[in-house]
């Protein structure tokens, strides 16, 4: 939790920036293959869904890591900056995913009806509420899974918007005085599910003030051992604790009368992705000054990182609109690797828009001041780059 006084920003090196953008990169890559490899676009490779709700476990943890390394000291934290930037963040790319995904679900449904409508034209009533919702991010508030027709990737951001509102609101209390009551009943206001997962999100602000102060020698040797060691048993443990861990989620929610949205893939990959931070940044901390990333692999690495986000939320209704132009027949092997190639440069191409809206977004809400941005920091204008 943050500090009274003010605290010192912990040194952003190269090396982590470039760990932290291939690393989110790499995360949306993994649910865009997860989703690829579902029956309603091929039939040959086993379908790994699961490994996408996995990777989204660790988006969480990385948005509590970035939220956190540019959350200031609670003295200097302004409730007006904060709500406006991670505002105009999320909805720069969101209202240009919902506008692509009505068009492509449009061409979806016109082109092949019978195959839209048979997987997800029970996702495409009350569009009105459907977009709404979205907009809003309220799409997960308790007892809602409101997917914006076919693009449901769009549920974890209703989890992200409730994690950056109640800890902003936290900040804000501790810097006003007022009673932490508020940012509880801000809590409840998303519901148990938002509830469930936001200490796995805070994991990811612990781990970031772990690191604050960069460990010794022996400390970091310590930690990544351990972190290894904790890695290997979520791994090995993970298939018998499934069932339990159904069980126990089930009566939870079952007492609380609310449908349930939190499943055992999520937790794992959170468990595992905040071992895994452990392990990279003990391991930083070990090389030192030895890995330098040279000037392009910074640069490069970044590019990867600023595409994460369109790739994130528009490659489903990309996938849908491919399929209903096929008609529903699967794709082959190398149809699927063309596929994956369009989907990464599709992300790249939106890139730029989405960074103008953000921008004239900013510009409005703040009255023409313009921010200055933050180098050298993975992430630093953005949660799900």
């Amino acid at each position: 939790m943050p500090a009274s006084t003010a605290r010192p920003r912990m040194p952003i090196t190269p090396a982590v920036s470039v760990s932290l953008d291939l690393l989110r990169f790499a995360l949306a890559a993994i649910v865009a293959v997860g989703h690829l490899t579902q029956r309603y676009f091929q039939n040959t490779w086993p379908d790994m869904t699961s490994v996408a709700i996995v990777a989204v476990g660790g988006f969480f943890l990385l948005s509590g890591y970035t939220i956190r390394s540019l959350s200031p000291s609670v003295a200097d934290f302004d409730a007006r900056r904060f709500f406006v930037d991670r505002a105009t963040r999320l909805l720069s790319v969101t209202l240009l995913a919902l506008v692509v995904t009505l068009a492509l679900d449009t061409y979806s449904s016109t082109v092949a009806p019978g195959w839209y409508n048979a997987n997800w034209g029970v996702q495409a009533d009350h569009p009105v509420l459907r977009v709404a919702a979205n907009v809003l991010l309220v799409n997960q508030a308790w007892a809602l899974d409101v997917s914006p027709f076919s693009n449901s990737p769009f549920w974890s951001l209703g989890f992200e918007a409730g994690f950056y509102v109640i800890w902003g609101t936290l900040l804000f209390c501790r810097r006003t005085g007022r009673t932490l009551l508020i940012p509880a009943a801000v809590a409840l206001l998303y519901g148990p599910n938002v509830i469930v997962m936001l200490p796995f999100w805070l994991v990811g602000v612990l781990i970031h003030d772990h690191f604050v102060t960069p460990p010794s020698r022996r400390g970091a040797i310590v930690t990544l051992v351990v972190s290894l060691a904790a890695a290997l048993a979520v791994v090995v443990s993970y298939p018998e604790l499934k069932p339990a861990l159904n069980r126990g989620l089930d009566a939870i929610f079952l007492a609380i009368g609310c449908p349930r949205r939190v499943h055992p893939p999520l937790i794992f990959g959170c468990l595992l992705f905040a071992c895994g931070l452990v392990v990279l940044f003990a391991a930083l901390a070990l090389a030192g000054p030895r890995v330098r990333p040279g000037a392009r692999l910074v640069a490069f690495a970044r590019k990867l990182g600023d595409a994460t986000f369109p790739l994130y939320l528009l490659h489903f209704p990309l996938l849908v609109a491919i399929g209903a132009t096929r008609q529903g027949q699967p794709l082959s092997t190398v149809g699927k690797l063309v596929v994956l190639v369009v989907l990464v440069a599709l992300a790249f191409a939106v890139v730029p828009l989405g960074d103008r809206l953000k921008n004239a977004m900013r510009a409005l809400a703040k009255g023409g001041e313009t921010a200055a941005p933050v180098r050298g920091v993975a992430g630093a204008d953005d949660v799900i780059r």
